[in-house]
């Protein structure tokens, strides 16, 4: 079984190559050598992480290591060492200068990705019988390549060379850490955490892979990409318009109070325990799906109450009153109940997304 779950991977990779061929210059010898350069930094992480965990006692499980023991082992070890691998086995192509574009950068990090997490899958202990390591690989193998192509778009965008390539890499080994600190060091009760971030990566890589084609337009909205959505997040010609930002702030928060209200109200209705928060335990994933539902729900709307009320031709404000909003979020949450703040974080890219997307259909074209 372990060898199927490893060729998910190799799937994804050779998925996002048949996609980015047409349109870019793509060597499939080069693919394949990046991708074994991974899976030889795959062998590589493996062995290393099992020695430093085994040294220090530490372990990626909160159950055997604590909170803190796990977020060590998760932040300090683990993300950066597979980040940084993967960048190396790329980094020979970009001093050659064989990636001479956002989607070249894109295709060859997620090849290393692939043949990193294929060994890295391969070589997992995974119990006859255990249906929860299973879904816990199966969620893991994305990941491995979507954060990878993160800064591998970075690294190929003509203008984001140096600095927005160190950015990118900090946040995607960030955002990749947080996402392994859920799929493999919580319990399974928290596993339903991921599904915003899943949901992130996969707007996030049909955006990247979409380019500048069209496809069928939806009335008089014009569907984005990554190239679109960057370009309406500046606006050169005008100042930051700080009073929508902090208004927009104002307004998510009370659609966020608003909707968790009504959310309660409903699971009440039907029944369901919002007192059940043992991650042990599966059945918190419900309240804590409803809830998702009700936070993530406000801020589209507010995205679009934003873009129509301050007549916005880009998506800056909308976006940092999102971020603002989310700030403000995470720090009560850590004050009144720090568990929560696992799940305002995991839920920060797509809000981020959703916030934008509203913007983008109330933007003045």
């Amino acid at each position: 079984m372990r060898f199927v779950l490893a060729a998910l991977p190799l799937l994804l990779g050779f998925l996002v190559f048949y996609k980015v061929r047409p349109r870019e210059r793509l060597s499939r010898r080069l693919s394949l050598w990046v991708a074994f350069g991974g899976a030889v930094a795959g062998v590589v992480a493996v062995h290393v992480e099992r020695a430093v965990l085994g040294w220090t006692d530490l372990s990626l499980e909160v159950s055997r290591s604590g909170v803190s023991g796990a977020l060590l082992a998760t932040f300090l070890l683990a993300a950066p060492l597979e980040e940084g691998l993967e960048v190396l086995v790329v980094w020979t192509l970009y001093r050659r200068r064989r990636i001479g574009s956002a989607r070249l950068g894109l295709t060859y990090a997620v090849a290393a990705a692939a043949g990193l997490a294929a060994v890295k899958t391969a070589l997992a202990p995974l119990a006859p019988g255990d249906q929860m390591a299973l879904v816990r690989s199966l969620l893991a193998a994305p990941a491995q390549l979507f954060f990878a192509g993160l800064w591998g778009y970075a690294l190929g965008a003509t203008r984001l060379h140096d600095r927005w390539f160190r950015v990118a890499w900090f946040v995607a080994m960030l955002l990749h850490g947080l996402y392994d600190h859920i799929v493999w060091g919580r319990g399974p009760g928290l596993l339903v955490t991921a599904i915003p971030m899943l949901l992130f990566m996969a707007i996030g890589t049909v955006l990247a892979l979409r380019g500048e084609e069209r496809i069928v337009r939806l009335s008089s909205i014009d569907q984005p990409t990554i190239e679109a959505v960057r370009a309406r997040l500046t606006h050169p010609e005008r100042p930051v318009m700080l009073r929508w930002i902090i208004a927009g702030a104002f307004v998510t928060l009370g659609l966020i109070v608003t909707l968790v209200a009504g959310a309660v109200v409903l699971g009440n209705r039907f029944n369901i325990d919002f007192a059940l928060a043992d991650e042990a335990d599966v059945r918190s994933s419900g309240p804590l799906v409803l809830l998702g539902i009700a936070v993530l729900a406000a801020f589209p709307i507010s995205g679009y109450l934003v873009a129509r009320a301050s007549s916005a031709h880009g998506l800056l404000e909308p976006a940092a009153a999102a971020v603002l909003t989310l700030g403000l979020l995470v720090f009560m949450l850590w004050l009144a109940a720090p568990i929560g703040v696992l799940f305002a974080l995991a839920t920060a890219p797509i809000a981020l997304g959703l916030a934008c997307g509203g913007a983008w259909i109330g933007l003045e074209r």
